[in-house]
């Protein structure tokens, strides 16, 4: 069951069943009636984030509420789900009606080698072997979420 009352002992969910309906019935989506079990599969996602900031409470299973984030420049309560998390829970509910938003991730089986000279290798792509990335969820989610790649810095001059 659903249960996205934050000072509640089994809160579950950012989003309510509610928070989905609305969601959806502003962008004209029809829901199943597996509602519950998207909002979970939703949470299951978001649950793998690297989240920004650290746990309001050590003791809480979901890693919101949190304490020392900054969104938009100002701090967040450590006591409140932001608007956004709510939004990108529903985003992702909707994907989980037709995707698996957690496949597991396999590399592709090499198809062919051949070595005549140079080196040529060719791989089965197969899709449902690649974890897929949604971009419209990181971009709402912002600066709640820690990038979890990596990034070069460096100055190119003319001389």
């Amino acid at each position: 069951m659903i249960n996205a009352d934050l000072n509640s002992s089994n809160f579950n969910s950012y989003a309510s069943i509610d928070d989905l309906e609305h969601f959806a019935n502003a962008r004209d989506i029809s829901l199943p009636d597996n509602k519950e079990s998207l909002l979970i599969k939703a949470m299951d996602y978001l649950n793998g984030l690297n989240w920004a900031g650290k746990k309001a409470k050590q003791s809480q299973t979901l890693p919101f509420p949190r304490k020392n984030i900054v969104l938009d420049g100002y701090l967040l309560p450590s006591n409140e789900i932001p608007t956004p998390l709510i939004t990108a829970q529903c985003m992702l509910a909707i994907e989980a009606i037709s995707d698996d938003l957690l496949p597991s991730v396999r590399e592709a089986p090499v198809k062919s080698e051949s070595i005549a000279g140079a080196l040529t290798v060719a791989y089965a792509v197969d899709e449902s072997g690649f974890k897929p990335q949604y971009t419209a969820v990181m971009s709402i989610l912002g600066d709640l979420v820690v990038s979890s790649g990596f990034s070069i810095n460096c100055i190119a001059e003319r001389s």
